[in-house]
């Protein structure tokens, strides 16, 4: 009988303390679940890896933990405005199965959210791309103008300047021309002034 006894006490302490270590177990994932939906991303994965040390089958416990490490991620690209990124963490988060179902239909609301933010910074780019275009195209214009301006006064200086060299040159000639006179002049006056010899 004693034997009995303290068979069926060995027997009872060894299923308690299996029970107890499930029990830690589930609470770890059940706080993990907490932390999760409560967004302390870091403080879950903490809770999700440790129970996952403890029972590395348990699916629920590694789908959280997933899902929180994609939340973080989620979060640092919307911080740095990739929502291209943003969306496909969350279109991940979306197809996790055994996790939080909480967060499950968070990330479905977040992506929606964010596939308008993305489609309007697309559309802010493209926006963006052709106004430079036309900027782009307005100075060009205003380039070809001024050059076409500047070669025109180019023009203007050189015809200005041949005026001036045909007008120095013709100067030059009229006053060679009044000397040359000046002196045949000069030469008739000598010549008649000159005492006739008879």
């Amino acid at each position: 009988m004693k034997k009995k006894i303290v068979l069926i006490i060995t027997l009872l302490s060894i299923f308690m303390i299996g029970c107890t270590s499930k029990t830690e177990e589930s609470s770890l994932v059940e706080e993990g679940k907490i932390a999760l939906e409560a967004h302390k991303y870091s403080d879950a994965m903490k809770l999700l890896s440790n129970a996952l040390d403890e029972d590395s089958s348990d699916e629920h416990a590694r789908s959280m933990y997933m899902q929180a490490m994609r939340m973080i991620n989620v979060d640092s690209y919307k911080s740095k405005t990739n929502y291209k990124k943003a969306i496909e963490e969350l279109e991940a988060i979306e197809k996790i199965k055994n996790g939080s179902q909480v967060i499950k239909s968070e990330a479905s609301n977040e992506l929606k959210e964010i596939k308008k933010l993305y489609e309007s910074q697309k559309e802010a780019e493209r926006k963006r791309k052709e106004d430079a275009k036309t900027a782009a195209s307005k100075d060009a214009y205003k380039a070809s103008q001024q050059l076409t301006k500047y070669e025109e006064s180019l023009r203007e200086e050189e015809e200005k300047k041949k005026q001036e060299e045909e007008e120095q040159l013709n100067n030059n000639q009229n006053t060679e021309n009044n000397e040359n006179t000046n002196e045949g002049d000069n030469q008739t006056q000598g010549i008649r002034n000159q005492p006739q010899s008879t």
